[in-house]
């Protein structure tokens, strides 16, 4: 249970306004993303922490535990996001990392095939393309220079 909260504490935190700005984490931009995603704990989301993570998110989100995200999970991912923005009060709005993490999480985003759901697979393969996206200078890992 205890994992479950974590990853949804850590998806939850992308759509704060903490996740582009300071943080808790030394002030430093992106540092409540860092601190969330680093499951290494060395400073910074490497492409192994962030692939990970994505995984566990997506095997939480997964309730019947079939390796594809269908229409009652999607909506559970949906739920979950409009909770956080909800509390927040606000959107992801801009164009910024919390765009594209949760733009990330579409169906339209990781259905590479069509067929309405997203397999383990096709999320696995965004989750190294949204590394990418979030890896602004290149240097394979997620630091706070990618999110000035």
């Amino acid at each position: 249970m205890k994992a479950a909260t974590t990853v949804v504490v850590a998806l939850l935190s992308l759509t704060s306004p903490a996740f582009a700005q300071q943080g808790q984490g030394g002030g430093q931009p992106g540092a409540q993303f860092i601190q969330n995603w680093d499951l290494s704990g060395n400073g910074h989301v490497s492409r192994a922490d962030f692939l990970q993570r994505r995984d566990d998110i997506f095997r939480m989100f997964d309730a019947d535990e079939n390796d594809s995200l269908g229409e009652a999970d999607l909506q559970a991912i949906a739920d979950h996001l409009a909770a956080e923005e909800n509390q927040r009060g606000h959107a992801t709005g801009g164009r910024g990392p919390g765009l594209i993490i949760h733009e990330a999480m579409t169906l339209q985003f990781n259905d590479t095939d069509g067929d309405g759901a997203i397999s383990r697979a096709e999320f696995a393969e965004s989750s190294v393309r949204v590394f990418g996206m979030l890896d602004a200078n290149g240097d394979d890992k997620i630091d706070s220079a990618d999110f000035r």
